[in-house]
C-alpha cells in the first residue's frame, strides 16, 4: 500500500501545486487591480467567491483521481493496496486544500484589507468546518469519476448533485459562521459532517466494486 500511496502522492502534489498557483494568481491580481481599495472587477469576484472555487477545485482533483487509479492498476498495483492508498490521498487533498485556503484567507488580515459584506462572510475557509467541506468535495469528486466510468447517466446525475451539495456547503459555512456550534441554527451545523460520512461510505463502496470488477487491458 505504501508504494501505491507514493505513486498517487506524486500526482496529488502536482494538483495541489496547481491549486496553490490559482490562489496566488487571484491574490496577485487583487493587489495589482486595487481590489483592497474597493475596486470591483474579476479578481474581486474570484477573491470573494474563493471558498466556492476552492471546493470546485477539490472536486475536480478527486474526479481526476479516477484516471490515476486506472494507470496504477495497469502498472500492476493490487486492488486492496490501491483502495487503501486512495484513502490517504483523499486525506492529503482535504488537508492540503484547507491549508492553501487558510493562507488565502489570512491575506486580508495580514495586509489589513477592508473586506466587508459578502466578502467578509465568505472568507471562512480557515476553520475546521471548511476542512470538512473540502473533504466532502474530494470524496464526491472521486465518487462522480468512478460512476462516470461505469455509466455516463449516473455519473452526470452525481456531478449535478455534487454541484448542488457544494453550493449548499458554502451557504452552510456562511450562515453558521464556519463553526460546529448550534446556536440559533439548532442541529444545522452538524448536517454537513453527517453528509460527508454518508458520501464517504457510498464512495468507498462504489470504489471497492469498481476496483474489484476492473479488467486490466
Amino acid at each position: 500500500m505504501a508504494r501505491c500511496f507514493r505513486f498517487l502522492f506524486r500526482f496529488a502534489l502536482v494538483n495541489l501545486g496547481i491549486f496553490a498557483g490559482v490562489a496566488a494568481v487571484i491574490v496577485a491580481g487583487a493587489f495589482v487591480t486595487d481590489v483592497p481599495d474597493g475596486h470591483t472587477n474579476l479578481f474581486a469576484t474570484y477573491f470573494d467567491g474563493f471558498p466556492a472555487l476552492a471546493l470546485l477545485i477539490l472536486f475536480m482533483m478527486g474526479f481526476s483521481l479516477t484516471s490515476t487509479l486506472t494507470l496504477a492498476l495497469n502498472f500492476g498495483a493490487t486492488r486492496k493496496a490501491l483502495f487503501g492508498a486512495v484513502q490517504g490521498v483523499l486525506a492529503v487533498y482535504a488537508v492540503g486544500g484547507w491549508a492553501i485556503s487558510a493562507l488565502f484567507s489570512a491575506v486580508p488580515v495580514w495586509f489589513s484589507w477592508p473586506r466587508q459584506g459578502a466578502g467578509s462572510a465568505l472568507l471562512l475557509n480557515s476553520g475546521p468546518a471548511f476542512l470538512v467541506a473540502g473533504a466532502a468535495a474530494a470524496v464526491l469528486g472521486l465518487l462522480s469519476g468512478v460512476s462516470m466510468s461505469r455509466s455516463r447517466v449516473l455519473g452526470g446525475i452525481l456531478i449535478a448533485f455534487a454541484m448542488i451539495a457544494m453550493l449548499v456547503g458554502v451557504l452552510w459555512l456562511v450562515i453558521t459562521g464556519g463553526t460546529f456550534s448550534g446556536g440559533m441554527w439548532g442541529s444545522l451545523p452538524w448536517l454537513l459532517p453527517l453528509a460527508l460520512g454518508v458520501a464517504a461510505v457510498i464512495a468507498d463502496v462504489f470504489l471497492y466494486r469498481y476496483l474489484k470488477r476492473y479488467v486490466v487491458r
